[in-house]
């Protein structure tokens, strides 16, 4: 079958599939614009991170990615709490969220930086401020353990400079969300000054309700 079209394919996989248990279902496919318009509008709300584009008379080729990927993304806003490189000249950024105890929690990396974006930000960034009571926990590990930084490939610890944490960064994620972190990189778009670090949402632990703590503190 690997010199057969897609379309004969997928014909051939749905016959095969014909009566199967719901558990094994063929994956949708459309060649309907308006309808994959609405998957990534709707489904991308329960987790779908978005949709792979072949060609209806591609053939299957081996150890070959003959297909593209298009994913959802999203604008959100998270917490600098480390830099790979230098303050001076970040490659990547480490962000987190805090969490109700006043926590900064390793939320994602971002994808280097460009240039510009990296002049910007060593104007911003400094490193953290000793002091015998500090307002915001950071406990991040140096190096960062590689089951944090979404290594996928050859997974190693990360070394980072930990940076105080009180630049707030507006970035682009895709709907893989677990754990409290983003499974993929993150795309940095710009600073945030007009925000306070306490002006982004926290991370709340599983079963936690935000609104009946607030309520308990008033």
């Amino acid at each position: 079958m690997l010199d057969a079209p897609l379309v004969e394919r997928r014909a051939r996989l749905v016959r095969l599939l014909a009566g199967a248990p719901p558990q094994l279902a063929v994956t949708p496919q459309s060649a309907d614009l308006v309808e994959v318009s609405e998957w990534l509008t709707t489904w991308t709300a329960a987790g779908v991170e978005g949709v792979v584009i072949k060609r209806l008379d591609n053939r299957y080729e081996l150890a070959r990615r003959g297909w593209a990927k298009f994913r959802a993304r999203a604008t959100r806003e998270a917490i600098i709490g480390g830099v790979t490189g230098s303050i001076g000249n970040p490659d990547t950024l480490l962000l987190g969220r805090f969490d109700r105890r006043g926590r900064l929690r390793y939320t994602g990396r971002t994808h280097p930086l460009a240039a510009p974006q990296r002049q910007e930000l060593a104007g911003l960034l400094s490193p953290p401020r000793p002091t015998d009571r500090p307002v915001v926990i950071h406990l991040w590990p140096d190096p960062l353990p590689a089951a944090w930084s979404g290594q996928f490939e050859r997974p190693e610890p990360l070394r980072y400079a930990q940076v105080e944490p009180t630049v707030v960064a507006e970035i682009q994620v895709d709907t893989a969300y677990e754990h409290d972190r983003w499974r993929h990189r993150v795309r940095y778009a710009r600073p945030r000054p007009d925000l306070s670090v306490y002006d982004v949402p926290l991370i709340l632990d599983e079963g936690e309700d935000l609104f009946s703590d607030y309520a308990r503190i008033a």
